[in-house]
């Protein structure tokens, strides 16, 4: 029998709860995200904020310890803690500065997609890199004509939908690694 997973079996057993119970949680955290995506929204920005300021008291520390003397070395913390300060203070206009750079990682994700379906035309494959990249210009044009009303909702469903199908991935590839324990055992 051919095995449907190409890692090592004894280094993938103990994988398979964990990556069930991974992809179970993670789907639900998309469909939730999926129906309240203002919520998600708010929590992805929040955090965000809070990562920054931390980030930025660590830096602040850094500097402070080793190079203390010299302005320059300050401004990374601060404009760290000043950013994540602002992300909290002003939590929709950071909603749709984040949506606002999402948009503009799909138009580069397109055409970086056209470039190598381009490249690998005519092989096969070659028409799902030109079905992505009209994909993510699509996304990219729909965030951008609703861009700043409906940041809130855009980035909501698109980290929601990112989370269902990583979670749906990461489920099925638990049910993979737990059948292929299965046949070991018979």
């Amino acid at each position: 029998m051919m095995n449907t997973i190409s890692t090592d079996q004894n280094t993938m057993k103990p994988l398979h709860t964990p990556l069930l119970i991974a992809g179970v949680l993670l789907t639900l955290l998309g469909v939730v995200g999926i129906f309240l995506p203002g919520a998600l929204s708010l929590a992805i920005e929040v955090f965000l904020g809070w990562l920054m300021i931390t980030g930025g008291i660590l830096w602040a520390y850094y500097t402070y310890q080793w190079h203390n003397a010299s302005f320059t070395s300050w401004l990374k913390p601060l404009i760290l803690i000043a950013a994540g300060i602002l992300l909290l203070v002003y939590p929709v206009s950071g909603i749709a500065a984040i949506t606002l750079l999402i948009s503009f990682y799909l138009i580069t994700d397109a055409f970086g997609s056209f470039a190598l379906a381009l490249e690998l035309r005519p092989s096969s494959g070659w028409l799902w890199m030109l079905f992505n990249g009209l994909l993510s210009l699509a996304l990219a044009v729909i965030i951008l004509v609703g861009w700043p009303a409906s940041s809130p909702v855009y980035l909501g469903i698109i980290v929601g939908i990112s989370l269902l199908f990583d979670g749906v991935s990461l489920f099925m590839l638990g049910l993979a690694i737990k059948k292929d324990n299965d046949n070991d055992i018979v």
